[in-house]
């Protein structure tokens, strides 16, 4: 088992915002807007605010 320190956490979580950033962007930017679109990028930010939760807790 990989061993999460806050430098994996820390990677993982900047990769998980630099998505859910570009999936909020491909939303703006569509024509029309996807519900599948809407659902990752939901997804993609519930991921990322528990991976920092878990780096800030870590850290501290």
């Amino acid at each position: 088992m990989v061993f999460l320190d806050h430098n994996t956490l820390g990677y993982l979580t900047f990769a998980f915002m630099s998505l859910t950033m570009l999936s909020g962007a491909f939303i703006f930017l569509s024509k029309k807007k996807s519900n599948l679109w809407i659902k990752i990028h939901i997804i993609l930010g519930i991921i990322t605010y528990i991976l920092m939760v878990l780096t800030i807790l870590l850290v501290r």
